[in-house]
């Protein structure tokens, strides 16, 4: 995502064209999402991860060969498969996840996301660095790639064995479960879906509306968004004690209000020292609606269903919103374009009163 601005001179696609493309990741993302949960039920989260990570850097070689060719299509091709590597492997991470933070009684998720914030953190810094030296994007992808797959070889000795298998006696009681539709769960799907929509843009397009708006460095841009990524981690992290002491959902309509702020300022601002402080609060006010709104949605009866339901339509706005928002990009300029998210980040603000109480049993 740091060298998207190169990214797109090598494919020499427009802003729309690329938004396109990473369109083609998302439809990926989301038919994995639509029956990974099955597969999980029948042979757990261990190959699920396993098979998703090697589809995931698989498909990392083959984006890079092709932006390296100039070829839009095969890019868009291993684009696909990269959306169903990151959703698949997700899934099981998340649900690993999930089991640990109900062994120990307490909340986990939160700071588990934040060493994801980390990881992307360190990605944005060589990137960075990268693109400062203007070093081979080919060399790059190929040598952090190859020594990915080490990973999920590693993670076979401490992935557990059977977590996520559903068991003959437990699909029965889905048929006894009705009405668990209710409208405070749809306002718990909207606030997620404004909220994660805006974290996705952050991914997306900062950098571009820096590169092409401000008109600075791809090196200075690249900083920002790695200025905005350690907001997320810190935020993230430390963020648990701000929910203990103000609840849920105040806490997520603080830090959209945080959020709307900061891309306000990147909006208003022709200071480029403004605009970095305008990355840290949109990156900080967008890092806890994921996590939260999940967690929301867990504390109800039928929690299953509940997340499942939430958990799709944040990674819907998460995977699809912000190609799509290319398009605008293309046509109004990215900076015009970022009134839009503090439009859905104003939606996440209304629903977010949902997150601090519990769902009603009233069907939608």
């Amino acid at each position: 995502m740091v060298r998207l601005p190169l990214v797109r001179e090598l494919l020499r696609a427009t802003a729309s064209q690329l938004g396109l493309l990473l369109f083609c990741g998302a439809v990926g993302s989301m038919i994995a999402l639509s029956f990974i949960g099955k597969i999980i039920g029948k042979v757990g989260t261990r190959p699920t991860i396993l098979v998703g990570s090697f589809v995931l850097f698989t498909s990392l070689v083959g984006e890079v060969i092709a932006i390296s060719a100039h070829s839009k299509p095969f890019f868009g091709f291993f684009m696909f498969f990269f959306g169903v590597g990151v959703g698949t492997t997700d899934v099981g991470l998340n649900v690993d996840g999930s089991a640990i933070e109900q062994f120990y009684h307490r909340s986990i998720l939160p700071r588990m996301h934040s060493a994801y914030s980390f990881g992307t953190l360190i990605g944005a810094g060589i990137g960075t660095l990268a693109t400062l030296f203007k070093f081979s994007l080919l060399i790059q992808v190929l040598v952090l790639a190859g020594l990915s797959f080490l990973v999920p070889i590693y993670s076979l000795k401490v992935l557990p064995h059977g977590n996520g298998i559903v068991t003959k006696a437990e699909p029965g009681k889905l048929k006894h479960e009705k009405h668990w539709l209710s409208w405070g769960l749809v306002f718990l799907a909207i606030g997620i879906f404004g909220m994660t929509l805006a974290e996705g843009a952050s991914n997306d397009w900062l950098t571009l509306g820096l590169v092409d708006d401000y008109k600075t460095s791809k090196t200075i841009a690249g900083c920002a968004y790695a200025i905005l990524l350690f907001s997320i981690f810190l935020t993230r992290y430390f963020g648990g004690k701000l929910v203990d002491r103000i609840g849920r959902g105040h806490t997520l309509q603080l830090l959209a209000v945080v959020g709307m702020l900061g891309l306000v300022i990147l909006i208003l601002s022709n200071s480029l020292v403004l605009a970095f402080i305008g990355a840290v609060l949109w990156g900080s006010g967008v890092s806890l609606g994921f996590p939260l709104f999940i967690s929301a949605a867990g504390g109800q009866e039928h929690s299953a269903r509940k997340v499942a339901f939430v958990t799709t339509s944040g990674y819907g706005a998460f995977l699809v919103g912000p190609p799509l928002l290319g398009f605008l990009g293309q046509s109004w300029g990215f900076l015009n374009m970022y009134w839009v998210i503090v439009g859905f980040l104003v939606l996440a603000f209304v629903a977010a009163s949902q997150a601090g109480r519990r769902t009603s049993t009233h069907s939608a």
